[in-house]
């Protein structure tokens, strides 16, 4: 062991002690302080249990809510995954990070990340003496090797997903397929982890599943799962109505381009492997979804395999005598609709894209016996940028400030005490951005909109557009200032869209990046260049 190393591991353990002292306010101290975040993909608040829904099952997830802090209202910074999984890592927007849409496997630069330039929370952890471990998906660079300070590293070669089944994987630099439903597999590599860890030494495991997905063409295949025959015989309610303008939109759009939709996510490596998508089909796959049962069962049942992959991972936690000094956190990417308004799958999924709270909101529990109070729950806004500031902080190396964040640390409330949530939170997706409040949400869209705003008092669904009313223009003034000047502060220029700004790897998808280059004469192509790796 290097010395450089030894001093790190040190001042992990010192960190660790230091950070459980401060908040434990008379409990007993446990060092060192283990980490897991337990990432899903497209699941908004709503399909949870502990959030209201009362028609599936995540017992174990509502568990994990019982036992700790519960925010009723965390909402992601954007509305697909690459975006959402960057602020993740690192607190910064997409309009910071240049990670604007869903990225590519293979951008042409070998073991290319698109946030390595950055303070990530795993780097920032490995570098204070963490064991570091991804299990699960990626989809912030190229996927082949360890990145963003990750020791071990078990992934697969897409973002998108095609398959539960037979599901090639890169573990730790071994390609070989999975045997079993990849949402076990995600889990027992995890459990794999925990089991090898010393527990002298602080750990960091970024559990990231792939499921449940609910995207076409892959939703639209019948289920095959222990929870599927469940679901299908005590189903989901479905929301029922007409498409959705914006969909239909979408539909149109695709159809009707020059070349039939397109080739979609080329460089994506499972789309590569006989699994190609066109975007006239994937379109259609968003309207083939609504309605449908059986796109429903897939949705919920996969759902709620990952239920049971937390109930084996907390399992493993107590057998190993980590329970108590390991927080957990779970948490979406981002959210999706399942069918309310006509509409189906994430913010991607509609011309112009949606920014409605089944894209937003997302379920965010915070877990650590003996320092953060069971079953609370807290009304404040959070915006997922807020997210790593928080763990830094909570685990006591709050001087590891993430340059430029718009994200602040919630540790007051997870101590438990009294403190002021956001006045607004902020969301964006290229030409889409938002901004709500607790009584508010305005969505307005670059350049001429169309724009939207809703009184979430009397319209919490979010279906009277009162936008462009006279009697609601003051209202709607005072937010657009607010949203302006909220990305005036903090998007780079370089990445700003609405400021002529471009992206890393990909803009849109669908040949829709016409419009930057007809708006914006100097309007430089998405590019990808290698960087060098953030150090403290």
């Amino acid at each position: 062991m290097s010395l450089q190393k030894f001093l790190f591991l040190c001042l992990g353990g010192m960190l660790s002690m230091v950070g459980t002292a401060a908040f434990a306010e008379g409990e007993p101290t446990i060092t060192p302080l283990n980490v897991i975040v337990i990432l899903v993909d497209n699941v908004p608040a709503d399909l949870i249990g502990a959030y209201g829904n009362k028609h599936i099952q995540t017992p174990h997830i509502d568990r994990l809510a019982k036992q700790g802090l519960t925010l009723d209202h965390a909402y992601a910074a954007s509305g697909v995954c690459s975006p959402t999984r960057a602020t993740l890592m690192t607190g910064l927007l997409p309009s910071q990070t240049g990670v604007h849409n869903a990225l590519p496997s293979d951008v042409g630069v070998e073991n290319w990340s698109a946030v390595g330039e950055y303070r990530t929370l795993p780097k920032t952890l490995s570098d204070a003496g963490y064991r570091t471990g991804l299990v699960g998906k990626y989809h912030l660079g190229t996927p082949d090797r360890p990145q963003l300070g990750f020791d071990s590293w078990v992934t697969f070669a897409s973002g998108h997903t095609s398959s539960f089944h037979d599901v090639e994987v890169i573990d730790n630099g071994k390609h070989y397929r999975a045997r079993q439903h990849i949402t076990d597999f995600w889990t027992q590599k995890a459990i794999d982890f925990i089991n090898g860890q010393d527990t002298s030494t602080p750990f960091f495991l970024y559990l990231s599943y792939n499921g449940p997905y609910m995207l076409p063409p892959l939703v639209l295949e019948p289920a095959k799962n222990r929870h599927a025959d469940y679901y299908r015989a005590n189903p989901m309610p479905i929301p029922r109505g007409p498409i959705h303008p914006f969909l239909q939109n979408f539909v149109v759009q695709a159809v009707t381009a020059p070349d039939g939709g397109g080739e979609f996510l080329q460089g994506w490596r499972a789309e590569e492997k006989g699994h190609e998508s066109r975007w006239s089909d994937v379109a259609w796959g968003m309207v083939r979804a609504l309605n449908n049962p059986g796109a429903m069962v897939h949705a919920v049942s996969e759902l709620t395999m990952i239920d049971d992959g937390v109930g084996a991972l907390m399992a493993s936690l107590q057998a190993k005598g980590l329970d108590k000094n390991t927080l957990v956190i779970f948490t979406s990417d981002q959210g999706t609709s399942l069918g309310q308004r006509g509409l189906w799958g994430n913010s991607s999924a509609a011309l112009p894209t949606t920014a409605y709270d089944e894209n937003m909101h997302i379920p965010l529990i915070f877990r650590h016996p003996g320092n953060i109070a069971a079953g609370k729950r807290s009304e404040l806004l959070i915006n997922q940028f807020d997210i790593a500031p928080t763990v830094l902080d909570y685990v006591g190396m709050n001087d590891k400030k993430m340059t430029g964040s718009p994200g602040r640390s919630f540790l007051p409330l997870l101590r438990g005490r009294a403190m002021n949530g956001h006045d607004a939170i902020y969301f964006e997706y290229m030409r889409t951005r938002a901004i709500r409040t607790k009584d508010w949400k305005l969505v307005k869209r670059f350049p001429d909109g169309p724009n939207e705003l809703y009184d979430l008092r009397k319209d919490p669904g979010e279906y009277n557009n009162l936008a462009e009313q006279k009697d609601f223009a003051e209202i709607q003034g005072d937010l657009e200032k607010q949203l302006k000047a909220f990305f005036y502060k903090y998007a780079n220029i370089e990445f700003d869209v609405w400021r002529g700004g471009s992206a890393k790897a990909v803009m849109e998808y669908g040949g829709r990046n016409e419009f930057y280059k007809r708006y914006f004469p100097n309007w430089q192509e998405p590019s990808v260049r290698a960087v060098t790796e953030f150090e403290d």
